[in-house]
Parts: C-alpha cells; sequence; structure tokens
C-alpha cells in the first residue's frame, strides 16, 4: 500500500512539475489576471451594484478559466507520454496503469488548485480594494508575493515544490486584506473550494476520455460533458410540446447520466445563505463520488489500451 502511494506521488508531482511549467498555462494566468483587476473599472459602471458586480464577475471569471485550464491539461497531458514515449519507459516499471492514471489525475488537480487559489487571492484583494481597503497595502501584497515567488525561483532547488504552498500564501493574504474591509470572505472561499472541486470532477472526465481517444476529441468530449452538465436542472424539468416525448426523454436520461456541475455554480444567495457550508459540503461529497467514478472506469479502459 505504501509503495503504491509513493508510486501516484512521484507520477503526480512529475505531472505538477510539467503543467506548471507550461507556458499556454502562464498565459490564462496572466489573462484571468487582467480580467479579475478589469471587474473594478466594470463596478464602477454600475449603479449602486459594484460590490456585486466586482464579486459575481470575478467569480464567474475564475470558474470560467479554471474550466479551461482542467480540459486543457486533461486531454493533453496523458497523450504527451504517448506521443513522447515517455510512457513505454514507465509502464514496464513496476508501477500499475491505474496507479500511473491516479498519479496523473492528481497532478492535473493540484495544477489547478494553484491557479484556483492565486486567482482567489487577487480576487479577494480587487474586492478589499474595491471596498475602500488601503491602498498602499494592496500594491504591497502582489508586490511582496511576486518578490518571494522570484526568490523561491533564484534560490529553492524545486521552486515548483513550494508553488503549493506560495499559493496558498497568496489566498491567505487576500482573505487577509479583504477582511480589513467589510467584505465577506467566507462566500468568496466557498465559491473557489466549489470551484476547485469542478476542476477534479472535469481533469477524471478528461481522462476518461483521453484513455482511449485523441486529444481534440478528448477536448470536444469534456467540453461536451460540461455543457450538458450545466444544463442538467434545466434538462431534468425541460417541458416542451415542440421536443416531442421522446426528445424530453433523452434530455431527462442524460440529466441523470451526466454529472451536475450546476452544483458547483450555485449563485450569490446560496453561498451567503446560512446553510451555505451544508451546501458546499454535499457537493464537495457528490463531486468526490463523480471523480471516483470517472476515474475507475478510465482504469478499466486504460489498462486494457494497447500501446504499439
Amino acid at each position: 500500500m505504501i509503495g503504491s502511494l509513493l508510486r501516484i506521488y512521484a507520477i503526480a508531482l512529475n505531472t505538477f512539475r510539467e503543467a506548471v511549467r507550461d507556458r499556454i498555462l502562464l498565459g490564462v494566468v496572466g489573462l484571468a489576471s487582467g480580467v479579475l483587476v478589469f471587474t473594478l473599472a466594470l463596478g464602477e459602471l454600475s449603479l449602486d451594484q459594484q460590490r456585486r458586480v466586482v464579486e459575481d464577475i470575478g467569480l464567474a471569471s475564475i470558474s470560467l478559466f479554471s474550466v479551461l485550464v482542467a480540459i486543457f491539461l486533461g486531454s493533453s497531458l496523458l497523450y504527451k507520454e504517448i506521443e513522447r514515449k515517455t510512457l513505454y519507459v514507465i509502464l514496464p516499471r513496476p508501477i500499475d496503469r491505474w496507479e500511473f492514471l491516479v498519479g496523473k489525475h492528481l497532478g492535473i488537480t493540484l495544477t489547478g488548485f494553484v491557479f484556483v487559489m492565486v486567482m482567489g487571492g487577487l480576487q479577494l484583494l480587487v474586492m478589499g480594494l474595491q471596498a475602500d481597503g488601503d491602498l498602499a497595502t494592496f500594491f504591497a501584497i502582489p508586490i511582496g508575493m511576486l518578490a518571494l515567488l522570484g526568490l523561491l525561483v533564484w534560490k529553492a532547488r524545486d521552486a515548483t515544490a513550494w508553488s503549493v504552498l506560495w499559493a496558498l500564501g497568496a489566498l491567505g493574504a487576500g482573505a487577509v486584506y479583504a477582511s480589513t474591509t467589510d467584505v465577506s470572505v467566507p462566500p468568496v472561499l466557498y465559491a473557489l473550494s466549489l470551484n476547485a472541486m469542478e476542476i477534479a470532477l472535469l481533469a477524471a472526465v478528461a481522462l476518461f476520455f483521453g484513455s482511449f481517444s485523441t486529444p481534440f476529441l478528448t477536448g470536444a468530449f469534456t467540453v461536451g460533458v460540461w455543457l450538458v452538465g450545466r444544463s442538467a436542472d434545466t434538462m431534468q424539468t425541460i417541458r416542451s410540446r415542440l421536443l416531442g416525448e421522446e426528445i424530453e426523454a433523452l434530455l431527462h436520461g442524460l440529466a441523470r447520466v451526466v454529472p451536475n456541475f450546476n452544483l458547483f455554480v450555485p449563485g450569490r444567495h446560496a453561498l451567503h445563505d446560512a446553510e451555505a457550508a451544508t451546501y458546499v459540503a454535499t457537493s464537495l461529497g457528490y463531486g468526490l463520488g463523480y471523480t471516483a467514478l470517472a476515474l475507475v472506469l478510465a482504469s478499466a479502459i486504460f489498462r486494457k489500451r494497447d500501446f504499439p
């Protein structure tokens, strides 16, 4: 058991190192950061709804970009191992294919978690500034965090190993700054937790399709599942004479089978409600169950796959 965990850990760490060095991921981080800062300008265009605009658009942007990260990494990293033929070196070693797949999933998920924490810290900084937080502190925190990151890259033997703690520190610094104002921090943390769970589930779905398909088809299938999952609530209750009973039955069946990704974007009222913690815990349990199922199916398919 311990040996299996060590092998999974090694695969996950190597996957994480590969993912955080991807230039496309760095581009997504830069674009998402720009969007979050731009919400300050959008908020000023609204009438007496500045805080709501900054919070809602910011969290929606984090959700969308985290989905893109999960789909991109989930559909490409496994195929890269096959294309570069590094998989042929790994599999002959004493490692089961399911261990390799689970390690890949954990590495992709950890990368997504780092992205969500960094963006969440920036979101809390922006919300705090919009709520009349100290301007000097607003600039000092990101400058200090970037300086710390540069120091880690320069001095640390393996900077990627420290990036998780650095991202957690960035989130914590943003939360402390926002808490000095009248910003409600827990709803933001709830939303980020649900985003992280969505990343884990999407990565598992992508690996399921990637276990037998090409990167393009894997990405297309995963996007399709995500779109259907985001429409699951509507599909379960849809009633229309134009569709016909057969189409309605098909939509209802899809809504029961496909993961309900709507649970991870419940809206501000559910996150600000007194029962928000219970809702988040229930949604996280739902996501963990579907993630485990997707990984089991992916491992079963990957185990039987022949590599030339």
